[in-house]
């Protein structure tokens, strides 16, 4: 009996690895979160206050520096 079950959960494996481990559809929490790494093509810009780095679409840009927050922004 034990020989069978894991005669058929070598073939089930198999079968798994020749289809590429693609059977399941991927889960959002299996990828990487996407809030911590660009997507490919975005530039990265440095913040003139707290020196992070931040996609250059969401930094705000100010009489000629990037900065990450209002919080960073010089104050008048």
């Amino acid at each position: 009996m034990w020989l069978k079950l894991l005669i058929i959960g070598g073939i089930l494996y198999a079968l798994y690895r020749v289809a590429g481990g693609k059977i399941l559809p991927e889960r959002k929490a299996d990828r990487r979160d996407s809030a911590e790494e660009p997507e490919e093509g975005e530039t990265l810009v440095e913040c003139s206050k707290c020196s992070t780095y931040v996609v250059k679409k969401e930094a705000i840009f100010y009489q000629g520096k990037y900065y990450c927050s209002a919080e960073c922004l010089p104050k008048k």
